[in-house]
């Protein structure tokens, strides 16, 4: 690693990035592969491959990518964790940063204490954290609890106390790793006014999410990985559309030489040659795709607008009450609303408009054939946690229509 001296350079800059893990089947053989002129083999799995960005003074970079995309390891690299195998990456200035939930805190020390030990081991000055720890208990706001051990805390306690204490050492680089997703919204409220606080003072930033609508809103620069190599560094937006366009809407439950190919139905040539899904007895979902009102494949949409589900289907005679439910879940697996779209035909395609009133954030979706009687039924074809789809919205900048996980048509008169 090398520390950058060049007053213009940027804080972060990686080159032909690389990093390969050798993996041993026992101890044993590892052991065996530092005798010289050794047989022994080993498995290597590239985790990183010439990877290469830079992060510049006061920037927002977030990386983003699937899990087992190379994120976390990158972090490690550059917080000198870990070694490359290949390639460089040099630093610049005071880094700190928060890769695991509680990572150096002693869990019989207490909060405060653990404060001025994790000060002192980041080589930040000791007095200048004292004279801070008042700022940094209210900050915390986790009262009593500040003064008693780590132990006894739960996570959401944890991420407000090294929070607290990483945004007020005045580094010149905080790296995180999706620690702002344990916490209430009020303290990630607070600890996003902070960064920004921090950002206008020239401090950068580089960030892991999985929250992609979170990243669109606060990013300058995106980088996306995907099995180990960069896809995309730049603008945020069209990194978040590649990252959906990944995996293409559906995931089929079969090879597709057992799908049956997409038969035209009223000039609907739009939905040929698109992916299609695996059909089970009784009815069968031919294919999906996803348009919003330019009538673009997404799977994103701005909250309150709308997505056009178009379904080519087969419904077979044998179902008396044969209707297509889409059932809509939020990230905590929470249904937040079912569509039941009653059939007419036995084959046809159908375009189901969905406005999506809900919060901004991830949802997935199943997608059904069954024989519907009034709110319950017998399920035909079932296709689960499909998506994700991503609902936008800045609520940093722009005044949101509803608060809450959903919206309500409302009319309002004067008397």
């Amino acid at each position: 690693m090398l520390e950058m001296d060049c007053k213009m350079s940027p804080v972060i800059e990686t080159k032909n990035l690389t990093k390969i893990f050798r993996l041993y089947h026992s101890p044993i053989e590892r052991l065996s592969s530092f005798i010289p002129f050794s047989n022994n083999k080993c498995e290597e799995h590239t985790a990183l491959e010439n990877i290469n960005f830079k992060v510049e003074k006061g920037e927002f970079v977030s990386i983003i990518g699937r899990n087992g995309s190379g994120k976390s390891t990158l972090l490690k690299i550059i917080c000198g964790v870990l070694q490359t195998s290949s390639g460089s990456y040099e630093t610049k200035g005071k880094i700190v940063s928060l890769l695991e939930l509680g990572t150096g805190f002693n869990p019989e020390l207490t909060g405060r204490e653990n404060i001025i030990n994790s000060a002192r081991v980041m080589a930040f000055s000791v007095k200048e954290i004292k004279n801070k720890i008042k700022i940094i208990e209210e900050f915390a706001d986790i009262e009593e609890y500040f003064d008693m051990p780590v132990r006894t805390y739960s996570s959401g306690m944890y991420v407000r106390l090294a929070m607290s204490l990483f945004l007020h050492l005045e580094p010149e680089v905080f790296i995180i790793d999706e620690a702002l997703s344990v916490g209430d919204i009020f303290f990630v409220q607070k600890c996003f006014s902070k960064i920004e606080e921090m950002r206008k003072n020239g401090v950068s930033f580089l960030f892991v999410s999985h929250d992609i609508n979170l990243v669109q809103t606060i990013s300058d620069k995106v980088l996306l990985l995907n099995k180990g190599k960069a896809l995309y560094f730049g603008d945020g937006n069209e990194a978040c559309k590649i990252y959906f366009d990944i995996d293409k809407l559906i995931k089929p439950n079969e090879s597709l030489s057992e799908q049956q190919e997409v038969e035209d139905h009223h000039d609907y040539n739009e939905l040929k040659n698109k992916k299609q899904l695996f059909h089970k007895e009784g009815g069968r979902i031919n294919s999906l795709i996803i348009v919003n009102e330019f009538n673009d494949q997404t799977l994103q949409v701005e909250m309150t607008k709308v997505l056009e589900f178009q379904i080519a289907y087969q419904a077979f005679s044998s179902i008396k009450n044969p209707a297509i439910s889409i059932v809509m879940k939020n990230r905590k697996n929470i249904v937040v609303t079912t569509i039941i779209y009653k059939l007419e035909h036995e084959k046809s395609i159908i375009a189901v408009k969905i406005p999506f009133f809900v919060e901004a954030g991830e949802y997935t979706f199943d997608l059904i054939i069954g024989d519907m009687s009034i709110n319950s039924g017998i399920f035909i074809c079932e296709y689960k946690d499909l998506g994700p789809i991503s609902v936008l919205f800045d609520y940093q900048n722009e005044r949101a229509p509803f608060l809450g996980q959903f919206g309500l048509n409302t009319n309002s008169r004067n008397y």
